[in-house]
C-alpha cells in the first residue's frame, strides 16, 4: 500500500489524453497474464517457492517456524532448508513468508487445510500477494514519478514495458520468489527519499525505512543496497533523516530478531548459517555466509554469461547504461548516485557469491532488485532508433523462457532457443487456466497477451522493429548454440517427461536412460503438486 499511495490515476482519452493510458494497459495485460498462468508444475519440487510456502504454512497451522509437517506433505525433497537440534526450518529470509500469511489464510478459507490437491491454489494466492501485486504497484509508482519529472508518456510506457516484459522481473512476478517484492521495496524507498511526494519529509523517511526493512528481512544481501540508499540520502536528509529511516526499519528488524530467536536460538542467528544440504553448507563457509571477495569473472558472468547473463536476457538494458550521462545532467546528484550505486552494489555483492547463477531459474535472479533502477536510468534518456529492436530481443528471451518452463538449469546456453523452443514445438507451455478448455488456446493466448503489450508500448509503426529484434536475436542465439553450445545437461528430457507428464517413457524407455532415473521419475509421480491437463 505504500507504493499504491504514490501512484497516479488515469485521465480521460480526450482533451488532454491520459499520460498513463499505455501504462494502465500494460499493467492490465500483465495482471491478466498473471491470473491466467499458474506455473506450479506437477510433481516439481520448486525448492525456493516451497521453502517459503512451508514456513507460512507452519506459522499459520502450528504457530511455529518449524516446517516438518509441511515438509512431510511435500515428500521431504526440498533442499532449501535449515536444521537446528534435529528440527527443520526454511533457509530463506522470512520476510516474504510473513507477508504472505494473509493471502495464505484467505486461500485456506476457500480450499481448506493444506493437502496435495490444494497446494497449487495456496501457492498461487501467496504469489499473487507478494510477487505480482508488488510488481504492479512498483510500475504504477514508477510511472507517477516519471510523469512528475515531465518525462514523455511514450518514454514512461517504454520503461515500464522494459521492466514488465524485457527483464527477469517478468518471470519473478509470476513465481513465489522474493525478488519482485524486494525490487518494489528498494525502489519505493528511492522514490520516498529522492522523488516528489506530498507526504511530510519525516513521514517519507519513516516509510522509506519500513520498505528497506522489508527488503532486508526478505533477502538478507539487500541490506547493502539499502545502506547505499541511506548514505546517498545524507546530503539531502541529514543525520536526523537517516535516523528516521533507521527508526522506520526497526520494527521489521525486530520481527526478524524474534523469528531468529524462536527458530535458531539467537536474535543474530540467520537461517543461512544452518543449511541442511551439504553442498549449501560448503558454500556458506566462504566469506560472510557464502559471499566472499568480489570476482571480476563472476561479475562478468552475471552480465554476459550465455546461460544466465542479465544483458544476454535483457539487451535492452544497454540503453540504460547509455543514458547515464543524460541522467547525470537531469537528476539531483544524490538521486543520481543512489540510482547508479544500488545496481552496482548488488553486482559487487553477488560477484562474491559462488552460487551466483541461482540454480534452476530465469536469468541472473539475484540482480532482479536492480531492474527498476536501471529502468529509471533508461527513462531519463532520449529515445533511440534501436530501442524497439532491443526491446523485441529482450521480450523474446525473457518471455519465451518464462512462459514455457521458468526453472531452467545452468546447463543450457541461450535457453529460449536451446531449452524452451524444443518444448514449445511439442505444444508444452507452463500450466495455465486455459488448459482446462483448449490446449491450443493455452499455448497461444499467453503469447498473444505479450504481443498486445508490445504493440501498446511501441505502436503499430515500430512493432515491426520489435519483431525484427526478436528475429535477429533468435537467429544469433541459434547460431551461437549450434557453434559453441550444442548440448545441454540433459535436464530438458527429464523436465518434459516428469513435469509435463509425458509418461510414454515408462512404456518404452530409451537405452541411454539409467534405471535410477526411471525409478526417481516414478517416485516423483506420487508426490505433489497434482497433475495438470496438459
Amino acid at each position: 500500500m505504500l507504493l499504491w499511495g504514490m501512484a497516479d490515476s488515469e485521465e480521460r482519452d480526450h482533451a488532454p489524453p491520459s499520460p498513463l493510458r499505455r501504462v494502465w494497459w500494460l499493467m492490465g495485460l500483465y495482471a491478466l497474464l498473471a491470473l491466467l498462468v499458474v506455473p506450479v508444475f506437477p510433481h516439481l519440487p520448486s525448492a525456493n517457492e516451497f521453502s517459503r510456502w512451508a514456513l507460512t504454512v507452519a506459522l499459520v497451522e502450528q504457530g511455529s517456524p518449524e516446517v516438518s509437517p509441511a515438509l512431510a506433505l511435500l515428500g521431504d525433497r526440498i533442499p532449501d532448508l535449515a536444521t537446528v537440534g534435529g528440527r527443520i526450518y526454511s533457509n530463506k529470509a522470512p520476510g516474504a513468508s510473513l507477508a504472505a500469511i494473509p493471502a495464505y489464510a484467505l486461500a485456506r478459507l476457500v480450499v481448506g487445510p493444506p493437502n496435495p490437491e490444494n497446494l497449487r491454489a495456496s501457492v498461487t494466492a501467496m504469489r499473487l500477494a507478494i510477487a505480482t501485486l508488488p510488481l504492479l504497484l512498483l510500475c504504477l509508482a514508477f510511472a507517477r514519478q516519471a510523469q512528475r519529472a515531465a518525462v514523455a508518456p511514450e518514454r514512461i510506457a517504454f520503461a515500464v514495458a522494459v521492466m514488465l516484459l524485457g527483464t527477469p522481473l517478468f518471470a519473478y512476478g509470476l513465481l513465489l520468489f522474493s525478488h519482485a517484492v524486494t525490487a518494489a521495496a528498494l525502489f519505493g524507498a528511492w522514490l520516498l527519499l529522492f522523488g516528489e511526494s506530498r507526504l511530510r519529509p519525516s513521514s517519507r523517511e519513516l516509510l522509506a525505512g519500513a520498505l528497506l526493512g522489508l527488503a532486508a528481512i526478505s533477502e538478507y544481501p539487500t541490506v547493502v543496497p539499502g545502506a547505499v540508499l541511506v548514505a546517498c540520502s545524507l546530503r539531502r536528509r541529514g543525520l536526523v533523516g537517516a535516523l528516521r529511516v533507521a527508526a522506520g526499519a526497526l520494527p521489521l528488524l525486530a520481527v526478524l530478531a524474534v523469528y531468529n530467536h524462536a527458530a535458531f536460538g539467537s536474535v543474530l542467528a540467520l537461517s543461512v548459517a544452518f543449511e541442511r544440504t551439504a553442498e549449501f553448507r560448503t558454500q556458506r563457509q566462504v566469506g560472510l555466509w557464502g559471499i566472499g571477495f568480489p570476482s571480476p569473472i563472476i561479475a562478468a558472468r552475471l552480465l554476459l554469461d550465455p546461460r544466465k547473463g542479465l544483458l544476454v536476457f535483457s539487451p535492452v538494458l544497454v540503453s540504460a547504461f547509455v543514458a547515464i550521462p543524460e541522467a547525470w545532467r537531469k537528476l539531483d546528484r544524490s538521486a543520481f548516485w543512489a540510482l547508479v550505486l544500488v545496481p552496482l552494489s548488488l553486482l559487487v555483492v553477488y560477484a562474491g557469491f559462488r552460487d551466483w547463477h541461482g540454480g534452476w531459474t530465469v536469468g541472473a535472479r539475484y540482480l532482479v532488485p536492480a531492474m527498476p533502477f536501471l529502468a529509471y536510468l533508461l527513462v531519463t534518456g532520449r529515445p533511440r532508433a534501436g530501442d524497439s529492436y532491443l526491446l523485441g530481443a529482450s521480450v523474446l528471451a525473457v518471455v519465451l523462457t518464462s512462459l514455457v518452463f521458468p526453472f531452467v538449469s545452468e546447463g543450457y546456453a541461450f535457453p529460449w532457443v536451446s531449452f524452451a523452443t524444443p518444448l514449445l514445438a511439442k505444444g508444452l507451455v507452463a500450466p495455465n487456466l486455459l488448459h482446462h478448455l483448449s490446449r491450443a488456446l493455452a499455448i497461444v493466448v499467453p503469447f498473444l497477451l505479450v504481443v498486445a503489450a508490445v504493440l501498446v508500448t511501441v505502436g503499430s509503426r515500430r512493432c515491426l522493429h520489435a519483431l525484427a529484434g526478436m528475429t535477429v536475436w533468435a537467429l544469433v542465439s541459434i547460431l551461437c548454440v549450434a557453434q559453441w553450445y550444442p548440448e545441454g545437461d540433459g535436464s530438458r528430457w527429464y523436465v518434459e517427461k516428469s513435469y509435463f507428464e509425458r509418461l510414454d517413457v515408462f512404456r518404452n524407455p530409451p537405452p541411454p536412460i539409467h534405471p535410477w532415473t526411471l525409478r526417481q521419475m516414478q517416485f516423483d509421480r506420487l508426490l505433489p503438486p497434482s497433475s495438470w491437463p496438459f
